[in-house]
């Protein structure tokens, strides 16, 4: 969602993600944040306003703490084998604590299997392959903390 920020006179071009989704992702500028909204809306918030269009749905958004600016995924995770969806790496798609771990180094996998399961906010959410391949390493072990975006496994190929 595209929006128009305006904060102390000053507006900016914003484009947010889920807005239901923890941290909620946001790119100011071509720089991609992490926001953490904090409570309900107050006065001295922020206003989005939105596109004409959609002014009518416009949010307001709360108070929010900003963590530092989201590094962008390794050129491994975001290259493609052709230019299809076949990925070298698989992210967290949300940032957590890694419970399990269910592959190893060299081990191959089939599409659906089951990686490592991510908990975040008591919620176990299990990472599945997206494509059969083989595992070249595995980034993450139990009890290791991992934000949004960070590269858990790396296939071979």
């Amino acid at each position: 969602m595209k929006m128009r920020v305006k904060i102390n006179n000053q507006t900016f071009e914003v484009t947010l993600g889920d807005l239901n989704a923890r941290p909620i992702v946001a790119t100011v500028d071509g720089q991609t944040f992490e926001v953490y909204p904090e409570g309900a809306p107050t006065a001295q918030a922020s206003t989005i306003q939105a596109p004409t269009a959609q002014a009518s749905t416009a949010p307001v958004l709360a108070a929010a703490s900003v963590a530092s600016p989201v590094q962008p995924a390794p050129a491994t995770a975001q290259a493609s084998a052709g230019g299809s969806d076949k990925g070298q790496s698989v992210v967290a798609p949300i940032p957590g604590v890694i419970v399990a771990v269910g592959v190893k180094e060299g081990e191959a996998v089939k599409r659906g299997q089951e990686l490592c399961v991510l908990e975040a906010m008591k919620m176990k959410n299990s990472i599945r392959a997206t494509r059969d391949g083989t595992i070249s390493a595995v980034k993450v072990a139990v009890g290791d903390h991992v934000q949004h975006n960070q590269v858990l496994i790396v296939y071979t190929e």
